[in-house]
């Protein structure tokens, strides 16, 4: 299982040099970006598990990120656990449309 995810609207350094940017251009570009990768499990109906095993977060390594699934039609939904923000919980949502050839 892989996930590579990132806010709209990104704002390019202007080279593709490793280096590139100033250290506050690389940390909204981190902090718009996220990723990580490793094994997934499925404990009962409509629950996946990622098992992180590498991230671009050095501190996610090791943990295990439980997400709600559903099929819904020609879609696969999965949903965040809550996390807290300034306004209070959030969580997010994502959809994935089958493509028909």
């Amino acid at each position: 299982m892989a996930v590579q995810i990132q806010h709209d609207g990104r704002r390019r350094f202007g080279s593709r040099h490793w280096g590139a940017g100033s250290e506050a251009e690389r940390a909204a570009a981190y902090a718009g970006y996220n990723a990580y990768c490793g094994t997934f499990s499925v404990p009962e109906p409509g629950v996946v598990v990622h098992h992180v095993e590498l991230a671009i977060h050095p501190d996610q390594p090791g943990m295990d990120k439980r997400r709600r699934y559903a099929l819904e039609g020609d879609e696969l939904v999965l949903r965040t656990q809550d996390v807290e923000t300034a306004n209070g919980p959030a969580s997010s949502e994502l959809r994935w449309r089958r493509r028909r050839a």
